[in-house]
C-alpha cells in the first residue's frame, strides 16, 4: 500500500522542496518505488531539481490534455544507485499554462483520482507531495491525501507563528502530522528546541536541519544527498525518514 507524505510550509524559505527533494532519493536509493508530484503551480520547483527534460505536466492532466501516468519522468540512476525506481511529475511547464489553468479552473477531484492512479500504476511504495507555501485549493487538497504531513518552518519565532494556521487545518484531517525545523543556527539547543515545539504546536519534532553554506553554494542546481552524500546533513535527512515511517497515530477514514 502507498505511503503518501505530504511536504507543506505557511511561509516560502524554508527549503521545503529541497528537503523533500533530497528525501525521495534517499527514499529510493533504500530500494523504495518513490513518486514526486509538484502541485505547486504557481511557483514549482522539482523540475528544475531533478533536472527534467520536456514532457507532459500535472497542468496538462488537469487541463485534459493528458492521463495522469503520461505525466511521471522516470529519473533513472543518474542520481544514485537504486534511483531507478523514482517518478516526478512536474507542476508546468512555461508560463503560458499558468495563465490558462488560472483563467480556466479545472475541476478539483482530479488531483486526488490522480495521485491513486499514479501510485497504483507505479506500484508506489511512497508517494511525496510538494505543495506551494501557505494554503490554497492544491495545498489543501494534497493535505486531505496524507497519511503523513509534514509541516517545515524555519527554526525562528517569525516562520514557527504561522504553523499554528496550518496544524490547525492539519487537525481535522485523519493524517499524522509532524514538523521540522531548517536553517538552524550553529550552538542551538537541539532538546530545547525539540521541547519547546513539541509542546507548543502539540506535534512531534521529525528533525533540525542546520543552516548549511554547502546547500547554498549548490544554487539549486543539483540534490545535496547527491552531491555531498557523505555530510552529516544527509544524517539528518535520514533521520526525518525513520520518523516520516514510523507507524502513524491516526488511521486514515
Amino acid at each position: 500500500m502507498t505511503r503518501t507524505i505530504v511536504v507543506h510550509s505557511h511561509r516560502g524559505g524554508t527549503g521545503k522542496s529541497s528537503v523533500l527533494a533530497n528525501l525521495a532519493l534517499l527514499i529510493a536509493g533504500e530500494g523504495r518505488r518513490v513518486g514526486v508530484v509538484d502541485t505547486d503551480i504557481q511557483s514549482p520547483t522539482l523540475d528544475l531539481l531533478f533536472r527534467l527534460g520536456p514532457g507532459a505536466s500535472l497542468t496538462d492532466y488537469l487541463l485534459g490534455r493528458c492521463e495522469i501516468e503520461a505525466t511521471a519522468q522516470q529519473v533513472g540512476d543518474s542520481f544514485g544507485p537504486g534511483t531507478g525506481g523514482l517518478y516526478v511529475v512536474p507542476a508546468r511547464t512555461g508560463t503560458a499554462a499558468l495563465r490558462e489553468i488560472m483563467a480556466v479552473g479545472y475541476d478539483v477531484g482530479m488531483l486526488p483520482e490522480g495521485f491513486d492512479r499514479l501510485a497504483a500504476h507505479h506500484a508506489l511504495d511512497v508517494l511525496l507531495l510538494d505543495t506551494h507555501a501557505g494554503l490554497n485549493n492544491e495545498s489543501v487538497i494534497a493535505m486531505a491525501s496524507a497519511d503523513v504531513l509534514m509541516i517545515m518552518a524555519r527554526a525562528d519565532r517569525i516562520d514557527l507563528s504561522g504553523v499554528e494556521e496550518t496544524i490547525a487545518l492539519a487537525g481535522r484531517l485523519t493524517c499524522r502530522r509532524t514538523l521540522v525545523l531548517s536553517m538552524a543556527p550553529a550552538g542551538i539547543d537541539r532538546e530545547e528546541a525539540r521541547r519547546r515545539t513539541e509542546e507548543v504546536y502539540g506535534a512531534p519534532l521529525a528533525g533540525i536541519l542546520p543552516y548549511s553554506p554547502e546547500m547554498a553554494a549548490l544554487y539549486g542546481e543539483r540534490i545535496f544527498a547527491e552531491a555531498h552524500p557523505d555530510h552529516p546533513m544527509v544524517g539528518e535527512f535520514r533521520t526525518i525518514i525513520s520518523a516520516l515511517d514510523a507507524r502513524d497515530e491516526v488511521s486514515r477514514a
